[in-house]
């Protein structure tokens, strides 16, 4: 009987056990198995007689049901914690964003402890991080596939008409060829992806290849850097010049071996083999001069003689994504012998470079010579690609080392680190390498730890690298101090891979898995493959229009739709050459819808992103002296063009005839000023200072009042977030920094029913009305008053603290003056 009671046990846990199943994994180490046991000895005293008949259906359908709600209960808390920061994700994207946005474009990169742009030539150099700049709006043009990413449709809208405005290449300015192609071709590219992919959709119709035209234009800029007798291009190009001038003749494998994906989607775009042809060329040299006996390359080669300089091999800086375009480049061309290259290369890493959890780095020649003993953060892209390859189980167990290390460093991975963990390079960049390898490992497992591990780095980049303009970079990640350094890829990348973590499929603005994301993670369509790169020879001027060429039964389809519109709407070739996109490309009949120009001065608020763009186009830039005084200079110059130049010379006559007539208000109520009554009933002690009044926000007129108790604010100077609580208080805060307004607005958001403000002149001036910013948002009262009479009143609050009470009022004829 005994033994019939355990096999009848063990087939209820059995049923059970497979039905679970079926539910999916919960991601706990504990078997199913195991749990099932765990029940049924827990209720041994309800089950053992109901046993001894053997299992009813009632029992199973009861602990069915039972498991079947606890497993939907977890997986509703988990996709409420996925969509929760999901949303976070975009706040701070949007936070970075609009910092760029406000404070930085059009230059390349925002500075976000200085809260300005990072322009080169101009702001000081760093030496040859600096050579990725090129004057070319890094950072909008990389991160405008995020955008749409994120669902922000209308915020691409608008970066892409900037870009189209605004984008030149005609600079005479050398860059990194690696970081223009992967950053700004990558990004053009990404966005006509976009922009095709939202035709098929039935928006922007506006559009007509603008960017591919751009990225055309780059591309051909980029040739004659594979003028070598090897075929590897030299590492930088003027993008006005060319190679005149330039020595460099040393290249990194990764330098040479990151060019295809972009080269090739841009020669199946446009029918032009050329651009995939020379990248082509440079990945093969790279794979025939491997060295036989590890098969693996070397770090770093002259493109003259096609000697390798640096022997060391590994999977980290200077070859990582080297490996990553072999595999890559097959998705999106379908070409076996580029698979067949990854693989032979790929299994000797396997072999020479895998220790344990570690990725190592070995003499290419004699891979039994281990050459450094640091590791630095770009490896931990590697995962991610042993994903794709097939490797899960080895994936996780690489993957779950660099997490340890970001885990032991306050969750921010640094930028070197020896095995024993210790610091190499202290730095932490915001890299998206980790959250890459962590976003794919969940897509292959649905694992929940992928998804904890990803809001574990967000909250730490949230805590540790937040400022008021953007997210900054760490310079040492144990101490925290912050670097002004914000690059375009923690847009272009960190940002979009941990949104694409947590994000549902509705809210991701494109069909992800249609496409194979680049490096820089820029959107390739995985159907480029069937596009052809193949020059259409004539003797004649040829033309193929893409609804000829078209497939008649891919119109019913929406992919097929979407594969019409990737074709240009007009390919010309004249006499066996190269059709010249540029000058062939059709006008549409429906020009693209410009940012208004038409922007009145009265309207302008300079805290509108859409609005400082609009300025920058007409060639006008938003300073503040003395931090708060709002000033425009307009360099017609730096004009997107010369009809812009001229409307910036209307606006800033426009916005001197609107000053003058808020100064001429400004006067008028100046003339009648109000009064600060102060009453201390702890020492018995009144007063009253004679104040100047705002433009902006209630009047203190027809008897009305504003009473409360005194208190300083935090930050002193009001203008940012005010962290004490002024609910029902009057706030002070001190004069500078900026403008009038924002530190009424900061203190009303914490509950301030009235702000002091008072001066910073050492000597007493003329009390003045304190200037808005045109916007009627203000909904308490304000009042300014002079440095003495300042000194004054928190001399009575310190005396006083808790009973000091205070007025904002009209002059009264009975007031005992005090003060000036």
């Amino acid at each position: 009987m005994k033994h019939g009671l355990s096999c009848t046990v063990f087939a209820l846990v059995v049923l059970i056990s497979s039905f679970l199943s079926v539910c999916g994994n919960d991601g706990q180490q504990k078997s199913r198995f195991e749990k099932i046991k765990e029940i049924v000895a827990k209720n041994m005293d309800i089950l053992g007689p109901m046993l001894k008949k053997g299992p009813s259906k009632e029992m199973i359908d009861f602990y069915l049901k039972k498991e079947a709600e606890k497993k939907k209960k977890r997986d509703s808390d988990f996709e409420k914690k996925k969509k929760k920061y999901a949303k976070q994700t975009k706040t701070m994207f949007l936070h970075a964003y609009n910092s760029y946005m406000m404070h930085a474009f059009p230059a390349d990169e925002l500075m976000p402890l200085s809260c300005k742009g990072r322009v080169r030539g101009l702001t000081q150099s760093r030496g040859e991080v600096d050579d990725a700049l090129g004057r070319y709006m890094l950072t909008v043009v990389d991160t405008l596939d995020t955008l749409i990413v994120m669902k922000e449709y209308e915020l691409f809208e608008d970066a892409v008409k900037l870009v189209i405005r605004g984008l030149s290449f005609d600079t005479d300015i050398t860059v990194n060829l690696f970081e223009a192609n992967i950053r700004i071709l990558g990004g053009l590219l990404g966005g006509h992806a976009s922009c095709l992919y939202l035709q098929s959709v039935g928006k922007l119709s506006w559009y007509s290849n603008e960017l591919l035209m751009l990225s055309v234009d780059l591309a051909d800029r980029f040739l004659p850097a594979f003028d070598t007798p090897t075929g590897i291009p030299i590492p930088k190009i003027n993008l006005r010049h060319g190679i005149h001038g330039i020595k460099d003749n040393e290249t990194c494998t990764a330098c040479a071996g990151t060019l295809f994906l972009e080269f090739a989607a841009l020669s199946r775009y446009t029918g032009n083999s050329s651009y995939e042809s020379l990248a082509r060329v440079a990945l093969d040299y790279l794979f025939e001069r491997r060295f036989k006996a590890s098969d693996l390359p070397g770090s770093t080669m002259n493109v003259n003689s096609g000697h390798w300089v640096r022997k060391d091999s590994g999977v980290g800086a200077g070859i990582d994504s080297y490996y990553e375009y072999l595999l890559k480049g097959y998705l999106i061309t379908g070409d076996k012998r580029l698979w067949d290259m990854f693989s032979t290369q790929y299994e000797a890493t396997k072999v020479h470079l895998k220790k344990n959890k570690y990725m190592m780095s070995v003499h290419a020649g004699a891979p039994k010579n281990r050459v450094k003993e640091h590791q630095d953060a770009l490896q931990a892209f590697w995962p991610g690609l042993q994903v794709l390859a097939g490797d899960v189980d080895e994936a996780v167990e690489v993957h779950s080392h660099y997490v340890k290390v970001s885990g032991h460093n306050q969750n921010t991975l640094p930028e070197s680190f020896l095995l024993t963990g210790q610091l190499y390079w202290p730095q932490y960049y915001i890299r998206p390498e980790l959250v890459e390898s962590n976003y794919i490992l969940y897509k292959a497992t649905r694992d929940p730890k992928y998804v904890d591990t990803a809001i574990t780095i967000l909250n730490a980049i949230e805590n540790r690298c937040k400022v008021v303009c953007g997210y900054a970079a760490l310079k040492h990640v144990a101490s925290g101090e912050l670097e002004d350094r914000m690059d375009s890829f923690v847009l272009a990348e960190t940002f979009k891979y941990f949104y694409l973590t947590f994000a549902e499929e509705e809210d991701i603005g494109i069909p992800i898995d249609d496409y194979v994301l680049t490096t820089e993670a820029h959107l390739i369509p995985l159907h480029v493959q069937f596009f052809s790169n193949e020059k259409v020879n004539a003797s004649k001027e040829v033309c193929i229009n893409k609804k000829i060429y078209a497939w008649s039964w891919l119109e019913d389809s929406l992919f097929g739709r979407y594969l019409i519109n990737a074709l240009p709407v007009e390919i010309c070739l004249v006499d066996d050459q190269p059709y010249n996109y540029k000058a062939k490309q059709k006008k549409s009949k429906e020009e693209p819808r410009t940012i208004t120009s038409s922007l009145k001065a009265s309207n302008f608020d300079y805290k509108n992103p859409e609005h400082v763009a609009v300025l920058r186009s007409m060639g006008i830039n938003i300073e503040f002296v003395d931090g708060e005084k709002l000033q425009l200079v307009h360099n017609s110059g730096t004009a997107y063009s010369e009809q812009l130049g001229v409307e910036g010379v209307i606006f800033m006559k426009e916005i001197s005839e609107h000053a003058k007539e808020m100064s001429r208000v400004a006067q008028q109520q100046a003339v009648a000023p109000r009064e600060l009554f102060v009453q201390s009933l702890l020492n018995r002690e009144v007063a009253t200072f004679e104040a100047g009044r705002a433009q902006f926000g209630p009047d203190l007129t027809d008897g009305m009042r504003v009473a409360g108790t005194a208190e300083l604010a935090q930050p002193a100077d009001g203008c940012s977030v005010i962290i004490n609580r002024l609910a029902g208080k009057v706030a002070i805060v001190h004069r500078g920094n900026c403008m009038f307004v924002d530190k009424v607005r900061n203190a009303e958001q914490a509950g301030a029913v009235g702000v002091v403000i008072i001066d910073n002149a050492e000597e007493n001036s003329a009390l003045l009305a304190m200037s808005g910013d045109g916007n009627d948002d203000v909904k308490i009262s304000s009042l300014f008053i002079n440095k003495a009479d300042g000194a004054k009143l928190i001399e009575m609050l310190n005396s006083d603290p808790t009973m000091l009470i205070l007025e904002l009022r009209e002059p009264t004829a009975s007031d005992e003056k005090c003060g000036s």
